[in-house]
């Protein structure tokens, strides 16, 4: 797709206003604009999942701008004499870098900006990036605090525009794949999915995915949305002996990103999309932090320092504390302390388990920092933000090999949901209120009022027990051990723990494995690295 004499845009791209993909009809860019306005234009008017190819009038140098999403991540190596960006990590054949791999463990939930192949980074969202022999740092574009709140909509204004904008989302992705297959449990963020596409007169039908026993099985929810919008609902099951402890769910990513068991999830899916033929099998990834599941005193804070010490504030601090479970003087207190607070802890603590405890941790780098954006004391936005950012490696985009899609990642969402005060996500007691009542009138009241589901936990604790004595082979022989990155007699108590007592340990011990066998994979397909 051509940007006049500007450069060339590769991907999917979308009208704001209408939906509509065709981009020169509205193209009003002067002539001698620079790369840099030409991508706040991008920005201004447009959003999908797309990458802009710029250049700058006069000189002709070459950058390059990455869209807000993350859908279509850019990464970048740069050698001696060339730099290689592509949008598939897989094109390189480069060593896993363990330093890398180290900080990715300690930190598994933040994408940085450095990847764990050598010499390898990813170039922010929202950004554009020289393209120069030497690395030059991006410019961030695209901020998440311009949409933060600027007023107070009512409750029932905020649901019915996020009700508009998710429609459209989903029949401008529907008209890119066509055919689709929703990931749905029964839950808030899968089931927006399906009633907005339903809205958007889509073409698609559901999957759900559990476990053998009840603990797991959410199909009597996923059925109740797949009936009440008249489409068909598949079911598959998570099988622990299917669980393969040498494959890696990370594939082709540049990080071990992915947990180890979902290569088991993926297979299901798979099966679903092809037997309904479909293009995409969309999912509900995002969405409990694109809905602002804040379980803090921060929108109590914000609602006081937005309107003071009136009846709003206190109905807030009540919402919240049945949101959260604890008491009214907990509440206050909490809200106390953040109202003196201009900052909290860390919010990327180290997690040292099973690490080597000579390994120093050492600051982070987030692709992101949004939270650093804007001034004054810290928000519940900012906690928000944050919020997003710890779901960013698990967004599947329109790449990575996985026939994938995560739809509430979508730019309009995200500003959107942004621009909502973090008081009204709370009205009622319930989380995500706003979500919930977008959809409310043609979803089953069983799920708008849903505040838990059930999640794999079973499958994980008996694939941990099927292949214990594997999963203990690949790690204390290993190259994680090899590279001194694990606390090796730590890890031995961890893989004798009673499966039915410590499911967070065994979270940690997968957390591990992919690591390992993502590492693998990349030294098979670079050599022996010493890194």
């Amino acid at each position: 797709m051509t940007l006049a004499n500007h450069g060339r845009v590769l991907g999917a791209l979308f009208d704001k206003s209408t939906g509509c993909t065709s981009l020169e009809p509205r193209l009003r860019v002067p002539q001698q604009s620079s790369a840099q306005d030409v991508a706040e234009f991008l920005i201004k008017q447009y959003w999908g999942a797309y990458v802009a190819i710029l250049h700058e009038p006069g000189d002709g140098a070459a950058a390059i701008f990455v869209d807000p999403s993350g859908f279509l991540p850019v990464y970048r190596y740069e050698g001696r004499d060339h730099i290689i960006l592509t949008t598939d990590p897989a094109l390189f054949s480069l060593h896993p870098s363990y330093t890398d791999i180290g900080a990715h463990l300690l930190r598994p939930e933040l994408r940085q900006a450095s990847t764990c192949l050598i010499d390898v980074d990813e170039i922010p969202p929202g950004s554009i990036s020289p393209l120069r022999p030497t690395r030059a740092a991006p410019l961030r574009l695209w901020k998440a605090a311009d949409h933060f709140p600027v007023s107070v909509p009512h409750f029932e204004d905020a649901a019915a525009a996020l009700r508009e904008i998710s429609r459209g989302v989903m029949k401008s992705w529907s008209g890119v794949f066509g055919q689709t297959v929703v990931a749905a449990s029964g839950g808030v963020d899968s089931s927006l999915i399906c009633a907005a596409l339903s809205e958007a007169d889509a073409t698609f039908d559901c999957v759900t995915v559990g476990t053998a026993d009840r603990s797991g099985d959410e199909r009597p929810y996923a059925r109740a949305v797949a009936e009440k919008l008249g489409v068909q609902c598949l079911f598959r099951t998570f099988d622990p002996t299917r669980f393969d402890p040498d494959g890696s769910a990370s594939g082709n990513m540049p990080r071990p990103a992915r947990r180890a068991f979902l290569k088991t999830l993926d297979q299901a899916l798979e099966s679903a999309r092809e037997e309904n033929r479909a293009a995409v099998v969309m999912d509900g990834n995002f969405g409990d932090n694109l809905f602002c599941l804040l379980h803090s005193a921060a929108p109590v804070a914000d609602h006081v320092r937005a309107e003071g010490l009136k009846a709003g504030s206190f109905a807030t601090l009540l919402d919240m504390c049945r949101v959260t479970d604890c008491s009214i003087a907990t509440m206050v207190a909490a809200t106390v302390g953040r109202l003196r607070n201009r900052e909290g802890g860390d919010p990327w603590p180290p997690d040292i388990r099973l690490l080597n405890p000579d390994l120093v941790p050492v600051d982070p780098k987030p692709l992101a920092v949004w939270p650093q954006c804007g001034s004054g004391r810290r928000s519940g936005s900012h906690d928000h933000l944050r919020l997003l950012m710890h779901a960013q490696n698990h967004v599947h985009g329109v790449t990575g090999g996985l026939r994938r899609f995560s739809p509430l990642a979508s730019q309009p969402l995200v500003e959107f949901c942004l621009s909502v005060p973090t008081w009204l996500w709370a009205t009622g007691g319930r989380n995500r209120a706003v979500a919930r009542a977008a959809y409310s009138d043609i979803l089953p009241p069983a799920i708008v009022a849903r505040t838990s589901k059930a999640g794999p936990d079973s499958y994980i604790r008996g694939a941990f027990v099927a292949h214990r004595s594997r999963i203990r082979g690949r790690l204390l022989d290993g190259l994680l051990a090899a590279h001194d990155l694990l606390d090796v007699p730590a890890l031995e108590v961890a893989l004798r723990v009673d499966e039915s007592k410590d499911d967070f340990l065994i979270d940690r011990v997968f957390d591990l494995l992919e690591a390992e066998n993502w590492a693998r994979l990349w030294h098979e397909r670079g050599g022996i690295s010493t890194a």
